[in-house]
């Protein structure tokens, strides 16, 4: 059985000025990867540790990281840190972990802080905070906000991007998949009802995406039917095998991914219907070449951005809990920065994904999808 959320189609067929974006990504498009050379244009942070969920994929559990012998980065490091990162060309910030970034009460002040500084928060969930009103009165009841209608509304206020973990529209199949939590699919529903609600979902690009990543052995068959119901709601998608970090960087990705071929297929289909669609054009595709979240933007945030972990160690990115270029308390941020291979890398506009390739994703995944679509 599925469980589809209450949430209506608001295109039928994608304008010619569409964005295939989602704002705050920190995926920038080419002029400004190419005109920004060398300047930190997002970063990628920890921001609270607690979670109620248990996903048998996470990424930041078991994170090799985390062993750095380090306290958490105070409120106030991490504000200094935004200050600095500024200067640098700062523009956008992600939120992933180390928990829930909703079971934090500090995260309302501090995205008021990044909105009073102009850098766009967009913050991974899983929505299971937002989907309670109990939940919502008992973190944020303080600033006055005891629904997840309100908010919802704040977010949309301060311009936030959410970006809702969506594995399946199966409840079984979807609790599992963040560790057997019996009601989380209809809370999880509930959560992307009060954001559309909130009107997140109505600008280009959008301010509202699903990940129906990661692509595993247990979802792959709906993984298509989510692409498309997402888009045509606006919703930018996040589709792509798992990470290699965390509980997968045991080399258990291999039990949980797809074969190469089921994968290619997927991605083909996933780029012909936005050719169908008109969301992209095959020239598009062509000049951006074939990305490593299906059908989406290019990923470019090894090449302008880094990830600062709970306890201030800098990695790569998200994906490698392994290639550490250093930690703030020891290095300033603008050393660490000026000192790493991803600003050696400033100004590739597609890097594909250097964690994963070879790994999760197969090494000429992007080269047979390109040749099945010309």
């Amino acid at each position: 059985m599925k469980i589809y959320p209450r949430v209506s189609p608001l295109l039928t067929h994608f304008p010619a000025d569409y964005v295939n974006n989602v704002a705050g990504w920190g995926c920038f498009d080419r002029n400004t990867i190419e005109t920004n050379t060398g300047k930190l244009l997002s970063l990628d942070i920890d921001f609270g540790n607690v979670c109620t969920l248990n996903c048998p994929h996470c990424f930041r559990r078991q994170n090799k990281a985390d062993s750095y012998n380090q306290h958490e980065l105070s409120y106030d490091e991490i504000c200094q840190l935004i200050l600095e990162a500024k200067k640098l060309g700062l523009r956008s910030v992600k939120f992933l972990g180390a928990g829930d970034p909703f079971q934090s009460p500090k995260i309302i002040n501090f995205l008021r802080f990044l909105h009073q500084n102009n850098v766009t928060p967009a913050i991974f969930t899983k929505g299971y905070v937002i989907g309670k009103d109990e939940l919502v009165k008992h973190y944020f009841g303080v600033y006055g906000i005891t629904t997840g209608e309100q908010l919802c509304k704040e977010l949309a206020k301060l311009q936030v991007s959410i970006l809702l973990g969506f594995n399946s529209f199966k409840p079984t199949v979807q609790n599992h998949m963040v560790g057997d939590i019996q009601d989380y699919t209809t809370t999880r529903n509930r959560a992307l009802e009060l954001l559309v609600q909130a009107g997140m979902n109505k600008y280009y690009p959008t301010h509202l995406a699903i990940g129906a990543n990661p692509i595993t052995n247990e979802n792959y068959d709906e993984v298509l039917e989510i692409y498309k119901w997402g888009r045509v709601r606006n919703l930018y998608v996040v589709a792509c095998p798992t990470m290699v970090s965390g509980r997968c960087s045991d080399n258990s990705w291999r039990t949980i991914t797809p074969s190469e071929d089921k994968l290619v297929d997927l991605y083909i289909k996933i780029y012909k219907f936005n050719l169908e669609s008109g969301l992209q054009t095959i020239r598009q595709i062509k000049s951006e070449e074939i990305a490593a979240y299906a059908g989406a933007h290019p990923c470019n945030q090894v090449a302008c951005g880094m990830y600062i972990t709970l306890n201030g160690t800098v990695l790569r990115c998200p994906g490698d809990d392994t290639t550490i270029f250093g930690n703030v308390r020891e290095k300033s941020l603008t050393e660490i920065w000026h000192s790493s291979e991803n600003y050696r890398r400033s100004g590739t506009f597609n890097c594909g994904c250097p964690p994963k390739v070879g790994k999760s994703i197969p090494s000429k995944l992007f080269e047979r999808v390109m040749n099945n679509l010309l």
